[in-house]
């Protein structure tokens, strides 16, 4: 589902989605990986920005395809 009069908004999702991995990508190198906590915050934030930016991409792709046909 995607709504075409969002288009700026699944920019910023998609931004702050790669903020996010980003995030969780320096919380591994700077922290480890010590226990059972870390691994969740790993698998959680990164499985949430991930589907999040397929989700925006896809709905970006959406929105510039339905502009294309209605020119």
């Amino acid at each position: 589902m995607f709504d075409p009069e969002k288009l700026n908004e699944y920019k910023l999702r998609i931004l702050l989605s790669l903020l996010i991995l980003l995030l969780v990508l320096f919380a591994i190198f700077y922290r480890g990986i010590n226990g059972i906590a870390s691994i969740e915050v790993i698998f959680v934030g990164s499985l949430f920005s991930t589907v999040s930016l397929f989700h925006a991409s896809w709905a970006i792709f959406k929105i510039k395809n339905l502009d294309k046909k209605k020119n």
